[in-house]
């Protein structure tokens, strides 16, 4: 399953409103009601300021809200964080560019779990001989690549794909100068790169409409 963001982009669905998965959560800033997949949650620290908790295992009451720019910037607007605490709660000025680089740093970290437990090849020929072998799990292309052929072979193919950052910054992750084409083998772990890439990507992807295909 692919969810294209826009009519420029392709990233994986971060979120699912499916009850089975657990329990739901009510976002502060827009009153919908939907699974935590979709959502950042928060907690007040002992110095009454505003922590995000990406991986959702600080202690505290958790304060949620739609994974979106936007979502945020009214929940701070709203000063919606205070009245879910009930206390004041300090909430720092750059905290919706913080999440966005909170957010990418997961993303990258996830991907170098997978190269580390050797689930990740980089190189269009790698990816596309494991495409051919079935074992492909997710492809992941620098932003560099999006108008290219190799890309759309890809996707004419049926390979899972998802644009991300920059090749130099995909680059670091295999220690080399570029990476312009990874392949994360089926899997656990190549679910896990794509929905943390696709909270990334729909954080900035408010107004857009998400369609699924």
């Amino acid at each position: 399953m692919r969810v294209v963001v826009d009519s420029e982009m392709t990233v994986a669905a971060p979120v699912s409103d499916d009850p089975a998965i657990g329990p739901l959560r009510t976002c502060l800033a827009t009153g919908e009601t939907r699974s935590p997949d979709g959502m950042i949650r928060f907690v007040v620290g002992p110095d009454a300021r505003l922590v995000p908790d990406l991986a959702r295992k600080l202690p505290g009451r958790g304060l949620w809200v739609t994974a979106t720019r936007t979502a945020v910037s009214r929940a701070i607007a709203r000063k919606a964080f205070a009245r879910a605490a009930r206390q004041a709660v300090v909430v720092d000025a750059d905290l919706p560019d913080r999440l966005e680089r909170l957010l990418r740093e997961r993303a990258l970290e996830s991907l170098a779990l997978a190269r580390r437990a050797g689930m990740a090849v980089n190189g269009f020929a790698k990816v596309e001989e494991r495409l051919r072998s079935g074992r492909l799990g997710l492809a992941v292309c620098a932003k560099e690549a999006h108008a290219s052929d190799g890309r759309a072979k890809l996707i004419d193919r049926g390979a899972m794909l998802v644009d991300f950052v920059d090749a130099a910054v995909l680059g670091r992750v295999f220690g080399r100068e570029d990476a312009t084409y990874i392949g994360i083998a089926a899997g656990p772990v190549a679910r896990r790169v794509a929905a943390d890439i696709g909270r990334w990507a729909a954080y900035d992807a408010a107004g857009e409409q998400v369609g699924v295909s």
